[in-house]
């Protein structure tokens, strides 16, 4: 799924809308068009992390390969890959995995947005 450039507008206003409203951290980012990225390294506390969530590398890969979206963070350092099955975070410098969870962990605020890109992508 590709979303072009209004579509990305219109979904960082609903963006906007859940943070004001309480249902989506403040802190996470601007939504932008996924840009494909391969793990390079991986967080020691990443690793532990995703152990007890039952994930693999292989799985934060594929959420970044399947990413509807992505949130950019911390002044474009951090990008939030979000997919229907998972959710990975990759700093941009040598595209090192800081975390990764599986859909079973989304809370109400990602399960919103990814309504929202659903309703706007037309899947």
């Amino acid at each position: 799924m590709r979303l072009n450039k209004t579509q990305i507008g219109v979904l960082n206003e609903k963006v906007e809308i859940l943070k004001n409203n309480g249902i989506l951290n403040k802190k996470i980012g601007t939504l932008a068009a996924s840009i494909p990225l391969k793990i390079e390294s991986i967080d020691p506390h990443a690793v532990i992390k995703m152990g007890e969530r039952g994930i693999t590398v292989d799985d934060a890969q594929s959420y970044i390969n399947n990413s509807m979206i992505m949130f950019e963070q911390q002044n474009k350092t951090t990008r939030l890959y979000v997919s229907n099955d998972g959710n990975s975070a990759v700093l941009v410098v040598g595209s090192m995995l800081i975390t990764a969870y599986p859909s079973i962990n989304f809370d109400e605020g990602m399960i919103a947005i990814i309504n929202e890109v659903k309703k706007y992508a037309g899947k």
